[in-house]
């Protein structure tokens, strides 16, 4: 005759390895960290020291200075009187590493929460910077622009961002608060260090306005951790950020980062509720179109059982170009498709 009970304990016993070995597998679980940021970096690095180590799955709340390095005051007339140098500007916070993240995987940041935590901001008139003026790269015998500091009041109120134009017909003109960050990214490859200012493969100075909150973020890791950095808060910002400036505020954050372990991409990319997004950046401007628009290419074959020819051929109906700047020392384009076009 066969018991029940010592047979119930044989099972449970011989359970008790598979079950040790899955809560093993399991992931921590998840933390809330909030960092004050002690030092900021005007490069992207590999071997910029941590500013904190945290984990898939894990939530910062922190904050990040404007992109001047809070150099101007809202009395101020002009750019000179903040000592504004361009190659220290676009302060950023972090890095954050994240453990387990290696070489070949993927980050992926959620901007959970992104809020201006001032109530002015400022764009500029910027010699020798800006779509429309002579620069180091396309010098020109036209003067350069007047340095003219612009002084934004935000209404948080309204959600309105006001200006006072005197010297316009107008009087002032009010633009939506749509907060985004200019600058985001992780370290580059081939343990370069690049300026802040730099977009590239690894993100950073996009200038992209659709990174606002909400939206999620994906981006190559590089390095052991990641090393991930967030700064240039936007209060808003026009395709291409022409004149070089956008409304440059400081911002509170809260993100999460997850990450995929195995999945290789080769640009940043954006999702939101209705639209995926490849970011490729470089100049030629076409040249960074090209690179968005491949890439886009590539994920729908790898994610989404495209065919690539026919892909190409969806994106030649349906692709959504978007400007995202035209200033830094690479340009930026964004190339969307509708997520109505991705298989259930």
């Amino acid at each position: 005759m066969v018991h029940a009970r010592p047979l119930t304990l044989v099972a449970t016993l011989l359970a008790w390895p598979s079950l040790f070995v899955l809560m093993l597998s399991l992931p921590a679980t998840a933390k809330t960290i909030t960092y004050i940021p002690q030092t900021i970096y005007f490069t992207y690095c590999h071997s910029h020291p941590p500013a904190a180590r945290i984990a898939s799955g894990d939530t910062v709340i922190t904050k990040t200075r404007d992109a001047s390095n809070d150099a101007f005051r809202p009395t101020m007339k002009t750019i000179a009187e903040g000592n504004l140098d361009l190659s220290r500007v676009n302060p950023q916070t972090g890095p954050f590493y994240v453990e387990g993240a290696e070489p070949g995987d993927t980050l992926k940041v959620h901007l959970d929460k992104v809020t201006p935590n001032r109530d002015w901001g400022w764009g500029g008139a910027i010699p020798y910077f800006g779509a429309l003026a002579p620069e180091y790269k396309t010098m020109m015998v036209t003067p350069p622009v007047e340095d003219t500091l612009f002084i934004w009041q935000l209404d948080r109120s309204r959600n309105m961002a006001v200006l006072n134009m005197p010297k316009s017909k107008i009087g002032r003109v009010e633009v939506p608060i749509r907060g985004f960050f200019g600058t985001i990214g992780t370290a580059p490859y081939g343990k370069e260090c690049i300026s802040s200012l730099v977009p590239g493969t690894h993100g950073a100075n996009m200038d992209f306005n659709e990174v606002v909150e909400g939206v999620t973020m994906y981006f190559p890791v590089f390095e052991p951790g990641a090393l991930f950095m967030i700064g240039d808060g936007h209060a808003a910002q026009g395709d291409g950020e022409i004149m070089g400036a956008a409304i440059e505020t400081s911002f509170d954050v809260q993100f999460t980062v997850e990450v995929i372990k195995g999945k290789k991409i080769n640009w940043p990319r954006l999702e939101n509720r209705q639209y995926i997004m490849s970011i490729g950046s470089t100049r030629p401007l076409m040249d960074a179109l090209r690179l968005a628009c491949s890439d886009m290419i590539n994920w729908l074959a790898t994610d989404y059982g495209y065919d690539r020819l026919e892909a190409y051929q969806l994106l030649g109906q349906a692709a959504v170009i978007k400007i995202a700047n035209v200033v830094d020392p690479q340009y930026s384009v964004a190339c969307a498709l509708d997520k109505k076009y991705l298989p259930r």
